[in-house]
Formats: structure tokens, C-alpha cells, sequence
């Protein structure tokens, strides 16, 4: 892998540790998170959400560049913002940067990002392949659903080892609208249904099937809606066992939005089907101190080639018991245990790290838990990324950290 340093913010916790703003493993670029923030712990634009926008792109921009891209490498922009009522500034700015990219998207409202100034967060992914990407579904709208901005992307992007698909909601696939707009767990149910065929469909068009998939990130906007989301997840993905992480974030694009899903998707080395390691049943694991009976088959790694992908680690033991309960620091130390031992197992080690992404459910527990994560990858310059989030899985789960590592060679 090639790290690039270029110029890491001054996370909170994260003081003198090494960071890179990007990190290329063959055609893949991994990124850390882009703010606002500066190296030396400043802001651009305060008060300006435009000018933030602009400031994070830039960043993403000198990362790409020294890894040997530019902007128009971004497959994926996963786009934080702390208040819906600033996706007209940001999304226009992202446009304006972005003419014909047509990378995929999520959109998420969360609880807070790095420092309380901070407005927008871009988590992009990147890839630099030897043929250009392949569309599948590609759209353009003057004002995207009338929130007075223009928007252009497609529903999937594939290169030549990766497919990235666009965060599937409860809407329709020709931009009707959302189904179920109501606020109950039925509601998040018929949502889930129905995103999860259009993931199935646009992998079909898109020449990919749910076996390629590696990872999912489930984002809900109420942990009631676990009941109605996960079992049609099971539903639809029964017997692929992907590796989760589960959050529950403020709100989405649009507040008639119960549910987003994220999917990792990588084209099988060779033919061969990844390897799902320690797999299990989420009604028989424990989240917290409680069983949930969400009905769905997952695994704790996922090994693709080199790559080694982790189900998001949290203060519970792989003894399914939970620890450092009302601290997350303590927490931090199990979860980062955890990915140690699960990273040994399918033949890498910490060194090998390439991204940690850093979910925390309180802004007081960031700079321990960051500082807990950087401290395990030790001389390991990763891409870091670091966000506040409404809940997890269980309220006693306080942070979790997301994983994804390329070993030094196959086993």
C-alpha cells in the first residue's frame, strides 16, 4: 500500500499520531474523512457551509492528486452534515466541483462532527482503474427533488475490481418518491422491502449479484426501526452473510426517510466466492446486554483477495459479552482487541490497516475512543474518519469502529 499524508487534520485525540489523508492499494484509494478542519486545528469558513464545502473538497483533492488521481477518481461521496437545512449549500458546491463525475452517494444528517463548528464531513471513496468506470443508471436533475440544487450521479459506478452503489432508501427507482411515509416500525419495514429489490435489481443491471457483497452499513433514524429493518435484510440477503455496522443517525435527505443501506461490493479474485469467517445469526448474538430477534445470517470478516473486511467491532467481546459498560474508552480497547484477533485469523495484522472509521454516540467519549484507535495501529499511517452518531445498536453501545485492511500477501 502507498500512504499519503497530506496535511491530516488535528482530530480530536489524535494529536502527533500519523494519519493519511489517503491510502492506495492497487486501483482503490481509501480516504480519510474531509472537514473544514485544519492541520493545526482551525476552521475554514466558519459559520459558512459553502465555503466548508469547498474547503473538504480541497483536501479530498490534494489526497487524490499525490496518490495519483484527482477529483474526478471519486467513486463515492458519503456527505455528513449536522442540519438538513444545509444540503442546498453543500450539494450546489459538491456539483459545481464534480461537473460529470457521476460518483453515487449517501446523504446522512448526523449528531455532530469532529468540533461543534464543523457543518459538513465528505467520507468519499476513490478508485484509479486502467478503464474508465461503467454507469449504470446515470441521471441528471436541475433541481434535485426540488430542494433547489442541481445533482447528477448514477444509481451504480464499476470499475474494474469494485462496484459502489448509491445508498438505496425506500424510494423508487425512477425517482417517484418514498413509499410508507409514515413513522412506524411497519413503515421502516416496507421501506427496507422495497430498497432492498432495488439493490438487487441495479445488481443485476450492473452485471454484480448480492454473493459480491462484503460489507453492509445500515442507517436508521430510530433504533425501533431495527425490528422492521433487519428481518427484511435477512430477507432478501439469506445465506450471503455480510459483515455490519448498524447505525442510528439523525436524519436523511428527506424526513419522510426511515432507512438507508450502504453495500461493499467486490468482484470475486478469480472466480472464487469470498471467504465469510466466524459466521453467525444475528438472533442468537448479543447487541448490549440483549438478544434482538432481527432474523438475519452475517459474519465477523469478510476476506476478499487482499482485502479483509470487519463487521463494525463495539465494546462486546467475541465471547458475546459486553464490557467497559458506561465507558468508551474502555469499549474502544475491546472493539480494538477484537479487530486484532479477527484480523489475525484471516491472515493480516494491524499494520495492515488501510481505513478505521470511528463512530461515537457522545462527543465527550471522541478523543479517548479516537486516541484508543490510533494508539493500536501504532506506526500505521491509515486513513482515519471520525463521526458523531445518535445511537448504535443497543444503548449501552457507546462507539464502534469500522475496519478495512489489505494483507501483505494471500495466506
Amino acid at each position: 500500500m502507498q500512504r499519503h499524508a497530506i496535511a491530516p487534520a488535528a482530530l480530536p485525540g489524535l494529536a502527533g499520531t500519523p494519519i493519511a489523508g489517503a491510502v492506495r492499494a492497487g486501483e482503490r484509494v481509501f480516504l480519510s474523512g474531509a472537514s473544514a478542519l485544519n492541520p493545526d486545528g482551525s476552521i475554514a469558513g466558519i459559520g459558512d457551509a459553502a465555503a466548508q464545502t469547498h474547503a473538504a473538497l480541497d483536501r479530498l483533492e490534494a489526497a487524490l492528486k499525490e496518490a495519483g488521481g484527482s477529483l474526478a477518481s471519486l467513486t463515492k461521496l458519503t456527505t455528513c452534515i449536522v442540519d438538513r437545512g444545509y444540503r442546498a449549500e453543500v450539494y450546489a458546491v459538491i456539483a459545481q466541483r464534480l461537473p460529470e463525475v457521476r460518483a453515487v452517494s449517501t446523504g446522512l444528517v448526523v449528531a455532530g462532527l469532529a468540533l461543534p463548528e464543523l457543518i459538513v464531513q465528505i467520507d468519499a471513496e476513490a478508485a484509479i482503474p486502467s478503464s474508465p468506470p461503467r454507469h449504470t443508471r446515470p441521471y441528471t436533475f436541475e433541481s434535485w427533488h426540488g430542494q433547489g440544487f442541481p445533482w447528477q450521479g448514477s444509481m451504480v459506478l464499476a470499475t474494474d475490481e469494485e462496484f459502489f452503489l448509491r445508498g438505496q432508501t425506500g424510494a423508487g427507482l425512477d425517482h417517484s418518491g418514498v413509499t410508507a411515509k409514515g413513522r412506524g416500525v411497519a413503515d421502516s419495514a416496507a421501506q427496507a422491502d422495497l430498497a432492498m429489490a432495488n439493490l438487487k435489481t441495479l445488481l443485476d443491471e450492473a452485471g454484480a449479484s448480492v454473493e459480491d457483497i462484503c460489507k453492509i452499513t445500515v442507517y436508521i433514524s430510530d433504533r425501533a426501526y431495527r425490528a422492521g429493518v433487519y428481518p427484511m435484510i435477512g430477507k432478501h440477503l439469506a445465506g450471503v452473510r455480510p459483515v455490519s455496522t448498524g447505525i442510528v443517525t439523525t436524519g436523511f435527505a428527506r424526513p419522510d426517510i426511515l432507512f438507508e443501506i450502504d453495500v461493499t461490493l467486490v468482484r470475486k479474485q478469480g472466480g472464487q466466492p469470498h471467504e465469510r469467517l466466524r459466521t453467525y445469526h444475528s438472533s442468537a448474538a448479543r447487541y448490549g446486554t440483549q438478544q434482538q430477534p432481527l432474523d438475519c445470517e452475517f459474519c465477523m470478516a469478510v476476506v476478499s483477495g487482499d482485502r479483509v473486511t470487519l463487521r463494525g467491532q463495539t465494546g462486546m467481546g467475541l465471547d458475546e459479552v459486553l464490557y467497559g459498560a458506561g465507558d468508551a474508552k474502555a469499549q474502544a480497547q475491546v472493539a480494538m482487541d477484537n479487530v486484532a484477533t479477527l484480523l489475525s485469523e484471516a491472515g493480516a495484522g494491524l499494520d495492515d490497516v488501510a481505513k478505521a472509521t470511528v463512530y461515537v454516540t457522545d462527543r465527550a467519549f471522541l478523543a479517548d475512543v479516537n486516541a484508543v484507535v490510533r494508539e493500536r495501529l501504532g506506526d500505521n499511517a491509515s486513513a482515519f474518519t471520525s463521526v458523531i452518531i445518535k445511537g448504535l445498536a443497543s444503548p449501552e453501545l457507546l462507539m464502534e469502529v469500522d475496519i478495512v485492511a489489505i494483507r501483505k500477501g494471500a495466506r
